[in-house]
């Protein structure tokens, strides 16, 4: 099994471009993920203030709506009272209405049954648009005026309010949302002024605010029923609590709970898988004077994806990564290329050390115009070299010398082992010669001391000449050993 330190490179020229582009890299990580952490939290601030801006130009848009529907309510609400008498003309009243704002759905003007009876029945005199044309009507839905919400509110509370969102069985077509004014007559209420606005007005000021292509807006009533939502289909169900309460996410119902209760503030939440922020806060219509409309209870929400949040961010983020990772092989790349072809000639150096290690001294030089610190460290192993040659030149000429005088001592060896066998067999033939010789000496001196008293002259004179003789001979030998030996 390899071991950690079996994938750390062995030389110092790769050793050094895994620490430099190791230490780079350790460097950038942080940069990168600190870039990435700010960007992110200045996005998110950004968006939180584009929200704020579309939260509050969304409650002015509706409030300025809201309140030009009171406003052209008061002029009419002041007119009613003289046409009592007189039920076709509160049908011009209410076309006056359609024809004051183009938001306008329809105008309804409901007569108290307890104060006027035209022909012997409740009477409402009501106009609503649909589509190009204006139709009128005496009922609105098949339910009596006297018992929907609309009519029974102002006559019960005295005063003008906004009622709705009115869906289903309570309108005719559209949602609605109606503003109605109890019409006094000598202090007592003797009709109720109805002006409908369809909830896709509402819908169409949201869809002008939109934060992104995937961010919706809504409005809900004290209730959660919803005034605005970018599927008019949904504006039919009953409320968005009822159908949020089995959402996956308990934060969900958090947040729609916060909304109903009039709180302002940021939410996140999984819906179906996706993760979404939410940014609300209460719908406060503005005070003017003469105005008697106080808090609806409304809130208004923008929601938006989060993967949307930073989806412009993201593809400049993929790139400075991309980038970034290029600009590290690239550094790796040029960290490898430009150390790799600045220490050629150290590794130019190493081979021909490793040859010089193998007695191999007859190696050119290096030319080199260089003079940073490998053209100096060329230079030295030029003069190395040289140096080097010179000594092993003289080594082997010395070798050369010594083995030929040790050819010569060994000849002259050979030759002086020869001479001393040939001495040594000389004198061992003169030894024996001698010997003889004073041998024969010794006999006739001890034949001349022993019987030369007896003998006669002759005889002597032969015996001293025989001792004579042989010590010529004696000296002769003497002489030849002399000679050989010099």
């Amino acid at each position: 099994m390899p071991k950690p330190r079996d994938f750390i490179p062995r030389t110092l020229s790769a050793r050094i471009i895994l620490q430099t582009v190791s230490s780079i890299t350790l460097l950038l990580i942080p940069t990168i993920l600190a870039m990435v952490i700010g960007t992110r939290l200045v996005i998110r601030e950004e968006v939180g203030r584009e929200v704020d801006h579309a939260l509050d130009g969304i409650a002015y848009r509706i409030d300025n709506t809201l309140l030009g529907i009171e406003q052209t309510s008061a002029i009419i609400q002041q007119d009613v009272p003289r046409y009592l008498d007189q039920p076709q003309e509160l049908y011009e009243l209410c076309r006056k209405v359609l024809e004051a704002d183009s938001s306008i759905n329809g105008c309804a003007i409901a007569l108290n049954p307890d104060h006027y009876l035209p022909h012997g029945k409740p009477f409402m005199a009501y106009l609503h648009r649909t589509g190009e044309a204006v139709i009128a009507s005496e009922t609105f839905t098949s339910l009596p005026f006297t018992e929907q919400e609309w009519y029974l509110k102002p006559l019960l509370e005295g005063s003008a309010s906004w009622v709705g969102p009115l869906k289903n069985k309570e309108t005719e077509t559209d949602p609605l949302i109606s503003y109605v004014v109890p019409i006094v007559k000598d202090s007592s209420a003797v009709a109720v002024l109805g002006i409908d606005i369809s909830l896709d007005v509402f819908t169409r000021i949201a869809q002008n605010y939109r934060t992104s292509s995937h961010s919706y807006i809504t409005l809900l009533d004290r209730v959660g029923s919803y005034i605005v939502h970018p599927d008019s289909t949904r504006l039919m169900h009953m409320d968005s609590l009822a159908e949020l309460k089995d959402a996956e996410d308990p934060s969900v119902m958090e947040a729609l709970q916060a909304m109903v209760q009039g709180q302002s503030g940021r939410r996140e939440f999984m819906l179906d898988g996706t993760r979404y922020l939410l940014a609300f806060m209460p719908f406060r219509p503005s005070a003017y004077p003469g105005r008697v409309i106080g808090s609806l209870g409304w809130s208004i929400a923008v929601i938006y994806p989060e993967e949307e949040l930073f989806e412009e961010f993201d593809p400049g983020f993929r790139l400075a990564v991309l980038m970034t990772i290029v600009g590290i092989l690239l550094l790796f790349a040029g960290a490898y290329t430009i150390p790799h072809v600045s220490l050629k000639p150290l590794r130019d150096l190493v081979k021909l050390t490793n040859i010089i290690s193998k007695s191999n001294y007859k190696l050119p030089g290096f030319e080199t115009s260089r003079t940073d610190e490998v053209g100096r460290l060329q230079t030295q192993y030029n003069k190395m070299l040289n140096a080097v040659a010179g000594h092993v030149e003289q080594l082997q000429n010395l070798s050369e010398k010594e083995a030929s005088l040790q050819t010569v001592l060994a000849r002259t060896y050979a030759r002086t082992k020869k001479v001393q066998k040939h001495q040594e067999a000389f004198f061992d033939n003169m030894t024996h010669q001698m010997a003889d010789v004073t041998a024969e000496i010794q006999d006739n001196v001890d034949k001349l001391c022993e019987f030369g008293a007896g003998m006669g002259e002759e005889e002597i004179k032969g015996l001293i000449g025989s001792i004579e003789e042989d010590g010529v001979r004696v000296t002769e030998i003497l002489n030849d050993m002399l000679k050989s030996n010099s």
